[in-house]
């Protein structure tokens, strides 16, 4: 059965009005106006079909540059394989295409903990049809994923899948400390990665981030890729569903709106410019010297399975911040692979005492703030493919 003809047999039609009416989230007067048009992201209940339902809890997920890289083949009612979208790739800042893979496995665990919602349990079989490199992203499934009835319990993480957000916001409050980090562990569970926490010395960390973030913001490829995945005001951001925006890097109110106009819609000359980097990187120094606390995730290798792993592992913490009302932010441009980054990644890996073949997969800044902006999803029905 096709893709569309499935989707309609199934009961759900997919338009921005259904959505709409069951599910809007508004986080300003801007997102109240168009809410109306267009919800920020799919209701699950409004599908029939417990596979669908699983996805569009799914794609609540975090990825990379909330690029989404996800497309999916529908097999039945309980049954998908999984893609990452070759289409949607980070070339300049993500050239093994690592950290796109990371996005794939927060899709598979919160697609898994989706369908717990329902009273199903998920089978997930990595790369089915094997997996050996870059001519097989998009070509061959990173993951099947099949649902069976009969879940009676749901994992308690469940509930915050929708409340999850990446907070780029200045931190406020205390230090985390270890026994708040031994609770976050123990809500997340098994991990395949290991975890390395840090409360103290922060400064030889947040003096690589600030280069990281630099390095990134002075390349201009790099910055490039950014600018192209950027959205300028909410219009756009209901139109794409995708990418980041000014309200996403922590600025609000009157802060958001000035700097959303300084830079006139992405006018390339403005956006490179010594200025905007100046007061970008002001800005993301305020950030971090606000940080409460530091989680490296780390693997003894680096594979295809890594990522994806790392990334399941990384979902779980997310979530179980959400519980105890903290918030992280990825600091990732440390360990990105191209070769302006080399020198600061080498300092950060000499830093953590992390040795090759070991590989850092994420870092991120912890903290408590208020809620930060409520980020879109792409409309339902671009991620499925026949």
């Amino acid at each position: 059965m096709k893709r569309k003809e499935f989707i309609l047999k199934a009961g759900a039609i997919i338009t921005a009005t259904t959505f709409v009416s069951k599910f809007s989230f508004a986080n300003s007067i801007e997102d109240s106006k168009l809410s109306n048009k267009r919800a920020k992201r799919p209701n699950p209940d409004v599908f029939s079909q417990p596979i669908l339902k699983a996805i569009a809890l799914g794609i609540n997920a975090p990825s990379p540059h909330n690029t989404q890289s996800w497309k999916f083949k529908i097999i039945d009612s309980v049954n998908m394989l999984l893609y990452v979208d070759e289409n949607i790739l980070l070339p300049e800042t993500d050239p093994p295409s690592r950290q796109i893979h990371m996005g794939a496995g927060c899709f598979i665990e919160t697609a898994v903990l989706g369908a717990q919602r329902y009273g199903y349990d998920a089978d997930v079989v990595y790369f089915p049809e094997g997996y050996q490199g870059k001519v097989d992203f998009g070509q061959k499934p990173v993951a099947s994923i099949s649902l069976k009835k009969g879940r009676e319990t749901k994992d308690p993480l469940e509930k915050y899948i929708e409340s999850r957000q990446t907070n780029r916001r200045k931190y406020r409050g205390d230090i985390i400390t270890h026994e708040e980090f031994d609770t976050l562990k123990t809500l997340s569970g098994a991990s395949h990665s290991k975890l390395k926490f840090i409360n103290t010395n922060f400064e030889p960390y947040f003096n690589l981030f600030y280069k990281g973030f630099e390095i990134e913001s002075k390349t201009f490829n790099t910055n490039e890729e950014t600018r192209n995945l950027f959205r300028f005001n909410e219009q756009q951001r209901a139109e794409k569903g995708d990418g980041i925006s000014i309200p996403q890097m922590g600025y609000k109110g009157l802060m958001a709106i000035l700097a959303e106009k300084s830079l006139a819609m992405g006018d390339k000359e403005k956006w490179h410019s010594e200025k905007s980097i100046s007061l970008s990187l002001k800005n993301v120094q305020k950030g971090i010297d606000s940080t409460k606390g530091i989680v490296v995730w780390y693997t003894e290798n680096n594979e295809f399975i890594d990522w994806i792993k790392s990334g399941r592992d990384f979902v779980r913490f997310s979530l179980a911040l959400i519980k105890l009302g903290l918030y992280a932010h990825p600091y990732n441009q440390v360990i990105q692979e191209y070769k302006e980054m080399e020198a600061v990644q080498s300092e950060m890996n000499a830093l953590l005492e992390i040795e090759a073949p070991q590989k850092i997969q994420m870092i991120v800044r912890l903290g408590r703030s208020s809620k930060p902006y409520y980020s879109y999803r792409r409309e339902f029905n671009t991620y499925l493919v026949d």
